[in-house]
């Protein structure tokens, strides 16, 4: 997940390094100081300096306490370091049209993002399904994302899974499901789900970490392998959704070269899936959408004419559940819920 304190740092500890011109090739790239340059030239090259060309990279480490003087010195682990800062703080994105590493003195450019427009792509809404109806929604709105949890915060005891700050979201109860047996096996599952999953929505995409002991199956357009069961390792953190890639399915939509981009993540919770079960099938299916791609693709709907075709109405029916999935659902029927239904963990 993403370390919003350590973004921050960075960001204040950078411009500071950038404005007091200390550090060769290090410059602002235009007048506004919102995109700056960062000298990129690799140790192999025969008039690599290390003093000059690993200066920033250095000071970095200095600055995190990874390096003083007497130590090994490591530029290749030290340029490591502030590579990973840079693209895991959210207040970067390389501008890499910008950027020349084919050059005698190569450099990136990063620009350095406003804190609004990191909060079009950090807001998620989340709705949750149980037998493929319509339980719960929620939007979120910590920046540094959120956990999908059963617990209750603030009571004595309790444990806290994954960073502070983090916002969260509770699976509703299910008290609101009408098949008894149903309720009992969905309350089996929540005792594996105690420690949840959590969320993060930035620029880059949703990444998920799987906490919990019960299994977590997913789909979404950064799934490598897509049409067949997806499982969520334990303590990974995965990219599920490429937003991206998402944005270049819409221009080829707008331009008349392909179909509506489906914004949606999906996990599943206890089953497999995808798979050729219906999903008014599946006892706990969670859906999450960048807030900013949901209104992309709802005015990219309703300007073709389709703008069912990805909104959900409040309460859908269950075979509606197969138009609002359809990427990910077949039209092979079996029973809403099996009696001999398995929970996996």
């Amino acid at each position: 997940m993403c370390d919003r304190n350590g973004g921050r740092r960075l960001r204040q500890w950078l411009i500071e390094q950038i404005d007091s011109s200390m550090y060769p090739g290090l410059i602002w790239e235009n007048d506004e100081k919102s995109m700056f340059r960062i000298p990129w030239k690799h140790a192999g090259k025969q008039d690599y300096n290390q003093e000059v060309d690993a200066s920033i990279f250095k000071a970095w480490a200095v600055f995190k306490g990874k390096f003083k003087e007497g130590d090994k010195a490591e530029p290749a682990t030290w340029k490591t370091r502030l590579r990973c800062a840079l693209n895991k703080s959210p207040d970067f994105e390389e501008v890499t049209d910008r950027s020349q590493l084919d050059i005698s003195e190569p450099y990136k450019v990063y620009r350095i993002v406003p804190e609004e427009e990191q909060k079009s792509f950090s807001q998620m809404v989340i709705s949750f399904y149980y037998g493929g109806k319509l339980v719960g929604q929620a939007t979120t709105t910590c920046p540094e994302g959120c956990r999908l949890s059963l617990s209750q915060p603030g009571l004595p005891g309790t444990k806290l899974y994954g960073p502070e700050g983090l916002e969260l979201v509770r699976f509703p109860p299910a008290d609101a499901i009408p098949s008894e047996r149903q309720r009992q096996v969905t309350r089996k599952l929540f005792g594996h789900l105690e420690r949840g999953v959590l969320l993060h929505s930035s620029r880059q995409g949703v990444f998920v970490k799987r906490l919990c002991q019960g299994r977590v199956f997913c789909s979404g357009n950064a799934v490598v392998c897509k049409g067949r069961p997806n499982k969520l390792e334990r303590d990974e953190v995965v990219q599920v959704f490429d937003t991206s890639q998402f944005f270049r399915e819409l221009q080829q939509f707008y331009n008349s070269q392909g179909r509506l981009p489906d914004g949606r993540v999906v996990l599943c919770f206890g089953e497999e899936f995808p798979d050729m079960a219906p999903l008014r099938s599946k006892l706990i299916l969670v859906q999450i959408e960048q807030l900013y791609v949901r209104q992309l693709a709802e005015e990219a709907g309703k300007s073709c004419g389709a703008g069912s075709v990805m909104q959900a109405p409040e309460e859908p029916p269950p075979d509606q559940v197969f138009r609002m999935f359809p990427d990910i659902c077949a039209s092979h029927q079996r029973p809403f819920f099996r009696e001999n239904q398995q929970i996996t963990v």
